[in-house]
């Protein structure tokens, strides 16, 4: 299990730039695609091509397509541009399974406040990017069917995991 951006030293400090840029040193949507993917390529390195290399089964908490949708949406970083970017620092390492949690916005917002989390740069923008953010991840799951599996995240925690062990073993045969 690893998470981006992260799962490495290196990315884990990127991550904190990212997500928690010092005062003054505002990062434009080009800048933090391309630090997206400077953590994403030392992750790929160091962690995920060395376990599928061993046989194992890598499970991680965002990749590629998670730039794709938060970068794209200010209209600042054309999606033909991320995609190259996400091409380069993946590689071969195509997820054969992305699971897709879905919410409202609104509610996603609300269990992560009520988890007593701190919000980072992107859950403080308003509701309509929170909108934007997860039409984009429902247009990949659109565009990507054999890759993608939508999972209603409005559901009980033990429904939602439920639902995603099902899909982890129907789409990779993979039992958990």
């Amino acid at each position: 299990m690893t998470r981006e951006p992260g799962g490495t030293v290196a990315a884990e400090q990127i991550r904190s730039l990212v997500l928690a840029a010092p005062e003054g040193a505002e990062l434009s949507d080009l800048s933090v695609a391309l630090l997206m993917n400077a953590a994403r390529v030392d992750h790929v390195e160091k962690v995920i091509a060395p376990a599928l290399r061993q046989g194992e089964a890598v499970l991680c908490d965002r990749y590629f397509d998670s730039t794709r949708v938060y970068q794209s949406i200010s209209g600042q970083v054309p999606p033909r541009t991320l995609d190259r970017l996400a091409g380069i620092s993946v590689g071969q390492y195509v997820p054969d399974l992305t699971m897709i949690l879905d919410a409202p916005p609104s509610a996603v917002l609300e269990r992560r406040f009520s988890r007593g989390e701190s919000a980072d740069r992107f859950e403080q923008a308003d509701l309509s990017f929170h909108e934007a953010v997860r039409k984009g991840f429902l247009e990949i799951a659109q565009a990507f069917p054999s890759r993608c599996c939508i999972i209603n995240a409005t559901l009980a925690e033990d429904d939602v995991e439920a639902l995603a062990l099902q899909a982890i073993e129907d789409r990779v045969g993979l039992l958990l």
